[in-house]
C-alpha cells in the first residue's frame, strides 16, 4: 500500500516538473516571436533605403542629376536621414535649380540630426546657400507722381526715368528719388530673391521760399512785313486750235468738190451721149454739190490761214478793259445756200 502511494506520487511529480519545465521553454520562444516582427520590418525598410540610395549614388556619380533626385527622395522617404537631404539639395545645385537648391539646403540646416553630416559638410552647406541667395535677386518697381524722377539706389544713379523697374540683390537698400522742383524723396527698401516690391511715391512741390517770380511780360508781336504783290502771270499764247479745225473741215470740202465735180463730168458725158431729162439733173446735182464743197473749202481756207497767221497783239484781260466786254469762246458757223442759178456755203467764225 505505501508503494502503491510512493509511486503515485511520483508520477505526478514528474508530470509537475515537466509541465514546468515546458511553460517556461515557451514563454521565451513566445516573447522571441514577439519581439521578432518588427525587427523584421524594420530590417526590410532599412534594405529598401539603402536600395533606393546607393542606386541615387550610382546616378549622381554619372551625372543623372534628376534621377538621383527621385532616388534620394524615395530612400529618405523610406528612412529619413540628414545625408539623404543633403544629396538631394546637391543634385539640385548640380541641375541649376539655384532657388530649389538653397531651399533643399535651407531645410537641411534645420534638420534635427543635422549634426551627423560634421562639421566640414555643415559649413560647406552654409557657404554654398549665401552663394546661392547672393546670385538671386529681386525687383522694385518705382512709379513716381508726376513721372520723369531719377532714381539713385545706394548712392549710384540708375539710367532711365520713372517710372522704372530695378533688379537689386536681396537685403536692405535705400532708394533716393529726385526731380527738379520737388522735394527730394528717400525710401527704405527689403529685397527678398525672387519677389517685386511695387513703390508708388507722390513728390512734393519745393518749397523756394518766398512769392513766386513774377510771370515775364508777353512780348510785342513782331510788325508784320507788307505783303508783296505777286507779278500778273504771263500772258497764255494764242490756241491755234480753231485754225487748225477749220483747215481740216476746208480739206475735207476740197475732197467732197472733187469727189462730185468727177461725177458731175461723168454725168455730163453720159448726158451728151444720151440727152435725157435723168442725165440732165444728174449732171445739175452733182455740179451743184461740187460747187458747194469748193465754195465751204474756199471760204474755211482763207479763215484758217488768217487764224493760223494773226497774232495776239495784247493781253485778253486788256482787250477786254478796252471794249468792257468779257472775252468769248470762238464759234464757227458754216451755212449752205443754193439759187437757181447756182450754189455754195457761207462761213463764219467769231472769236
Amino acid at each position: 500500500m505505501a508503494r502503491t502511494i510512493s509511486a503515485s506520487f511520483s508520477k505526478a511529480l514528474a508530470l509537475i516538473v515537466a509541465g514546468t519545465l515546458a511553460s517556461t521553454s515557451a514563454m521565451p520562444l513566445a516573447l522571441a516571436q514577439g519581439k521578432g516582427a518588427p525587427a523584421v520590418a524594420d530590417a526590410k525598410k532599412r534594405d529598401a533605403a539603402r536600395k533606393a540610395y546607393q542606386g541615387a549614388e550610382k546616378d549622381y556619380a554619372a551625372g543623372k542629376y534628376a534621377e538621383a533626385v527621385a532616388g534620394f527622395k524615395k530612400a529618405n522617404e523610406i528612412l529619413p536621414s540628414p545625408h539623404a537631404e543633403y544629396w538631394i539639395a546637391m543634385s539640385l545645385d548640380k541641375q541649376g535649380k539655384g532657388e530649389d537648391a538653397a531651399a533643399a539646403f535651407e531645410k537641411l540646416l534645420g534638420h534635427a540630426d543635422v549634426s551627423k553630416l560634421g562639421d566640414e559638410k555643415i559649413e560647406q552647406v552654409k557657404k554654398r546657400v549665401g552663394e546661392l541667395k547672393g546670385k538671386q535677386t529681386g525687383e522694385v518697381n518705382i512709379a513716381t507722381t508726376p513721372p520723369g524722377a531719377s532714381v539713385s539706389v545706394d548712392g549710384t544713379s540708375q539710367p532711365g526715368e520713372t517710372p522704372m523697374i530695378i533688379k537689386l540683390p536681396p537685403g536692405a537698400h535705400t532708394i533716393t528719388i529726385t526731380n527738379p522742383g520737388y522735394e527730394k524723396q528717400e525710401i527704405k527698401v527689403d529685397v527678398a530673391a525672387g519677389q517685386r516690391l511695387d513703390k508708388n511715391v507722390e513728390l512734393k512741390a519745393a518749397d523756394l521760399g518766398g512769392a513766386p517770380a513774377p510771370a515775364p511780360a508777353p512780348e510785342a508781336p513782331a510788325p508784320a512785313e507788307p505783303e508783296k504783290a505777286e507779278p500778273a502771270p504771263p500772258p497764255q499764247p494764242k490756241s491755234k486750235v480753231p485754225a487748225y479745225v477749220t483747215l481740216g473741215i476746208a480739206g475735207a470740202a476740197t475732197a467732197v468738190g472733187a469727189f462730185f465735180g468727177v461725177k458731175a463730168l461723168g454725168a455730163k458725158s453720159d448726158f451728151n451721149d444720151d440727152p435725157t431729162t435723168d442725165n440732165a439733173d444728174t449732171v445739175e446735182r452733182n455740179a451743184l454739190i461740187a460747187d458747194m464743197a469748193f465754195g465751204v473749202a474756199i471760204t474755211l481756207g482763207v479763215t484758217g490761214v488768217v487764224l493760223l497767221t494773226s497774232g495776239d497783239s495784247e493781253p485778253a484781260k486788256e482787250k477786254a478793259a478796252k471794249t468792257k466786254r468779257l472775252p468769248q469762246k470762238a464759234r464757227f458757223n458754216v451755212a449752205p445756200y443754193a439759187t437757181p442759178s447756182g450754189g455754195g456755203a457761207a462761213a463764219r467764225f467769231v472769236f
